[in-house]
């Protein structure tokens, strides 16, 4: 079960509408090497691009989940100051319980939303954020995928939450993270020498969310390569430039 706690000094008398994004990220053994590291820069990136500009460090709600070995909620929701850093994300040698890691990562963003109904504060829809390079693997890790895909399907077909299905490599099982969308017509497919451009595209995104009032359905609008192949990261750009 998730850490659902919620403070009411990480918001003190701000009354910004937020953004909550919560990263669920594989850290099993294929990560290990280049790609992790690759994905520690590109969050790095990521939080110091939310951190640069005062809407989107008032506004975005930042948690991160792992699954590997465990599932491991290595940040999780609080208010983002500039001189706060995240942790470094390590990868592990067996296991992938995607399943249980999105599970985990919906718990946090529910517990998120209800803290700010609570306090009265409003919020864009929350974004889910799956990186993962291969399969469910492990005990019960069909069965919880399972679970996780209907619970996905059902926030995402009432507008409660935007979800990045996100693929690295060719090693992943795109059929399985297909199903994590029933709004994104492909995963996202990257390499992970594309990590760097994929979190600028993040960032721009909810800079724009928070900034400009962009739709929740123009994420959505991303084209992608085939099942397998990495697609150009650059078209995510071309794309955000489009919508300026």
């Amino acid at each position: 079960m998730a850490d659902s706690s919620f403070s009411a000094s990480e918001f003190g008398s701000s009354t910004k509408r937020r953004l909550p994004i919560c990263f669920a990220l594989d850290t099993s053994g294929s990560m290990m090497g280049n790609p992790i590291k690759q994905l520690n820069m590109g969050l790095n990136n990521f939080i110091a691009s939310i951190k640069a500009n005062d809407d989107t460090r008032s506004s975005t709600d930042i948690a991160i989940i792992t699954f590997g070995s465990k599932v491991e909620i290595v940040m999780p929701f609080g208010k983002i100051s500039k001189e706060k850093g995240i942790p470094e994300i390590t990868a592990s040698t067996t296991l992938t319980p995607i399943g249980e890691g999105i599970l985990t990562a919906l718990e946090l963003l529910n517990a998120r939303k209800e803290g700010y109904k609570e306090m009265g504060i409003k919020y864009y829809q929350p974004w889910l954020v799956v990186i993962t390079d291969g399969a469910p693997q492990g005990p019960n890790a069909m069965q919880n995928m399972e679970l996780a895909i209907e619970a996905c399907n059902k926030l995402e077909s009432e507008d409660k939450l935007v979800i990045f299905n996100i693929g690295v490599g060719s090693g992943v099982d795109f059929d399985i993270l297909k199903r994590l969308s029933i709004k994104r017509e492909e995963p996202i497919s990257v390499n992970s020498s594309d990590f760097g451009k994929l979190f600028e595209f993040l960032g721009s995104s909810s800079s724009s969310i928070v900034s400009s009032g962009m739709s929740d359905d123009a994420l959505y609008n991303i084209n992608t390569e085939p099942e397998g192949e990495a697609s150009d990261v650059d078209d995510f750009m071309k794309f955000m430039d489009e919508d300026d």
